[in-house]
C-alpha cells in the first residue's frame, strides 16, 4: 500500500483516478471524508477540542460569555468522564435545556440544574422491513425494530402532513422497491428555434 499524503483527487472516472495529474488504473474506488465542525470556536474566540467543537460548561454556555450558548455537534462537553457523542439525541436535548434556562432568565427564576444527557438508546435501518434496536438492556433486530424505528422517526417529524407524505412514500417503496421520488435523468433540451433567416430560405419568390 503506498499513501500519498497532501494531494486532491482531480478526477474520478469509470478507469480509476487522477491524483495530482498522474492517472492510477482501478476498477474499484473507494471514496471516505471527515467531519469538520462549524467554525463557531474561531469567530468567538472560545476554547476547542482537538476536533474543533467549542468547549462548554455545565449550562451548555461558553465560558465567561454565559449570554451565549453552544448546543450540538458544534458543542463539547463530557459527562461521566466520556465526551457525548455528537447525535440527535444530544442536540435536542441540549436545545431543550438551553431554551428552558433562557426562559428562566428573563422570568427571573432560579436556574435548571446542569445538564445531564439521557440516553435513550440508538436504532439504524440494515435493510429492508430489518433494522437494530438498543436502548439499555433491550437489544432487537428484525421487523419488529424496523417498525419501532419507523415510529420514532415519524414522531419526530415536524408537521402531520409531512408524516403522512413520509409514510406513504414508506409503504410505496416497501410494496414496490421503488421510491416515491425520482430525479429527470432523460431531459432533452427543448428544440432552439431556427433564424428568421433560414426559416424563409425556401420560400420562392416570383
Amino acid at each position: 500500500m503506498e499513501v500519498r499524503l497532501g494531494h486532491g483527487v482531480d478526477q474520478i472516472d469509470a478507469d480509476g483516478v487522477i491524483v495530482a495529474g498522474e492517472r492510477i488504473f482501478s476498477k474499484t474506488v473507494v471514496w471516505t471524508a471527515g467531519v469538520a465542525p462549524s467554525p463557531a470556536g474561531k469567530w468567538l474566540n472560545a476554547g476547542t477540542d482537538r476536533a474543533g467543537r467549542v468547549r462548554v460548561q455545565a449550562d451548555l454556555s461558553v465560558p465567561d460569555h454565559p449570554e451565549i450558548f453552544v448546543v450540538g455537534d458544534t458543542a463539547s462537553l463530557d459527562q461521566d468522564g466520556k465526551p457525548l457523542p455528537g447525535v440527535a439525541q444530544v442536540a435536542l436535548q441540549q436545545g431543550r435545556y438551553a431554551g428552558k434556562l433562557i426562559s428562566r432568565r428573563i422570568a427571573r427564576q432560579s436556574p435548571p440544574a446542569p445538564f445531564r444527557y439521557f440516553d435513550k438508546g440508538n436504532m439504524a435501518v440494515v435493510g429492508k422491513g430489518f433494522a437494530v434496536l438498543q436502548t439499555g438492556k433491550v437489544h432487537m433486530s428484525g421487523f419488529l425494530a424496523w417498525l419501532a424505528w419507523a415510529g420514532v422517526h415519524l414522531q419526530f417529524l415536524a408537521q402531520s402532513s409531512l408524516r403522512v407524505s413520509v409514510f406513504v412514500q414508506w409503504v410505496w417503496t416497501y410494496l414496490t422497491g421503488q421510491r416515491g421520488s425520482r430525479l429527470i435523468v432523460n431531459y432533452h433540451a427543448a428544440e432552439v428555434p431556427k433564424p428568421a433567416m433560414e426559416q424563409t430560405s425556401a420560400v420562392q419568390t416570383r
